[in-house]
């Protein structure tokens, strides 16, 4: 045990330094104004959607069910209604799904307390799930990297002050009524402004099938989720002033995340390992069967960090999908995660309602598989998703197209090359850099070097420049050749 623990102090420093090592090549001077037609809608509405647990809220039961869980499942229903059927029309959808969510809230504005006013709640939350597939597709293909990261630390920034406002006794009608009046009017203003122009074509001809190991990206939002409504939970359960806290170290975190990725330029590897960190040691605190409140409000203020965190990052990490124009790429994506959350919120609901006690067990469950699955499966996440070429445009202002696979158009099949000099060949017109290509086959960089000989001869060129010129591929970003 003595020599384990030896081990683990040691560990851990290390790893931490190796995290600090990395870099970002964001900047706040990236951010173009002018796109904030495309920015501002998934801001406003993940903040409609986050403002049903402070002051946008109506009675707390509806058909003998939960009314926070019907939100979710409406919301759910919305978002699965696009994904499945309204998909192709971007704009059209947008404006009409927008018009679905403005008539939602002008019925909750009119209506009196009573089932209806429940009924045009669920309608508006309907309205926000659909909005938000059209409003993440959005934020996927039209911002770039530092556009995403504050876009979203705006949202975290907004839900912690709401938080912290409404469990310190702050409230009226400007916080019940206006700002959200304002937020609606602002959607609608931002949608009629859509340009087709705007949008990237993702079209099958443009499109690229990524490869398998990337959808391992699917276990931060699993992650994310489950911790944040189990983490809520254990927050709720507290008193007013420890909720409050948690606005607090959600603000926290938006402060922490610009100073880390704008300003020390920490790479988004980083700043996950930060949020498994801060919301585990925040779930544990709140956990403690120890009566000593000073526990439970530093739990709430971590958890409040780890979770601002992972909110900002999950919705940074996606732009991913932005690399391969692949729209059956984001559908899948986009549906994994509306399942992760609707999971989450029916398993702790279920437990909820059944026996209470569990739910803060199941949290530190949770919380305790999440932090030994990252560190079992630290290699093969290290191997299949951050030694890879996609990872990289994380670190860049903007993620860069990949193109579409040479193997595709038989391109490659009759010039006598080896299948292994195929697959280096296809990495080389990918743009991927010898060291890349070496890290995806698993092999030396020298022997990479070796393949690049042979089949430059074997085509009768002598550089990657030329390479792209036979196969009639425009270089974008092309590593320099050593």
């Amino acid at each position: 045990m003595r020599a384990v623990g030896k081990y683990f102090l040691r560990w851990v420093p290390a790893s931490f330094g190796k995290l600090w090592r990395t870099r970002d090549e964001l900047g706040v001077s990236q951010i173009r104004l002018r796109y904030l037609t495309y920015m501002l809608p998934l801001v406003i509405l993940l903040i409609l959607h986050d403002l049903r647990s402070t002051y946008f809220t109506t009675s707390d039961t509806f058909l003998k069910s939960d009314m926070v869980t019907l939100d979710y499942a409406t919301f759910a229903i919305g978002a699965i209604v696009v994904l499945l059927f309204i998909m192709k029309k971007i704009i059209d959808g947008m404006r009409g799904m927008t018009a679905v969510l403005v008539a939602g809230f002008v019925l909750w504005l009119l209506l009196p307390q009573g089932d209806m006013k429940n009924i045009s709640m669920l309608v508006f939350n309907f309205g926000i799930g659909a909005c938000t597939i059209y409003a993440v597709y959005t934020h996927v293909f039209i911002l770039k990297n530092a556009e995403r990261l504050f876009s979203m630390c705006i949202v975290a920034l907004v839900y912690g002050l709401f938080l912290f406002l409404y469990h310190n006794g702050i409230g009226g009608p400007a916080l019940s009524y206006v700002v959200p009046g304002v937020l609606v009017a602002a959607l609608v203003l931002c949608v009629f402004f859509f340009k087709t122009e705007a949008f990237p074509d993702n079209s099958p001809p443009a499109s690229v099938t990524p490869p398998v190991s990337i959808y391992i990206v699917l276990i931060y939002p699993f992650a994310f989720f489950i911790m944040d409504v189990f983490g809520e939970a254990l927050v709720g359960q507290s008193v007013a002033g420890n909720i409050a806290l948690r606005g607090i170290g959600t603000m926290a975190a938006v402060l922490l995340a610009i100073i880390l990725q704008f300003g020390f330029r920490r790479n988004a590897w980083f700043m996950l390992n930060l949020f498994l960190i801060f919301t585990a040691a925040g779930i544990f605190l709140l956990f403690l069967p120890v009566n000593e409140p000073q526990y439970a409000a530093m739990g709430s203020f971590l958890f409040g960090i780890g979770d601002g965190i992972g909110y900002i990052m999950i919705f940074y990490v996606i732009g991913i999908i932005k690399k391969y124009r692949n729209d059956k790429f984001f559908w899948r994506i986009t549906l994994s995660t509306i399942g992760a959350i609707f999971l989450s919120v029916l398993t702790e609901t279920i437990l909820e309602q059944t026996d209470p006690q569990m739910v803060a067990a199941t949290a530190v469950i949770f919380a305790i598989a999440f932090l030994f699955a990252f560190q079992l499966l630290s290699p093969v996440i290290q191997r299949n998703l951050f030694a890879t070429d996609w990872i990289d445009d994380l670190s860049k202002p903007d993620i860069s197209y990949t193109m579409k696979t040479v193997e595709c158009a038989d391109r490659l099949g009759n010039l006598g090359l080896s299948p292994r000099e195929k697959e280096v060949t296809v990495q080389l017109l990918h743009g991927l850099s010898m060291r890349q290509i070496a890290g995806a086959l698993g092999v030396k960089e020298s022997t990479v070097k070796g393949y690049c000989k042979t089949l430059y001869k074997k085509l009768g060129i002598n550089s990657r420049v030329e390479l792209f010129v036979r196969f009639g591929v425009t270089a974008s970003n092309t590593p320099k050749e050593k």
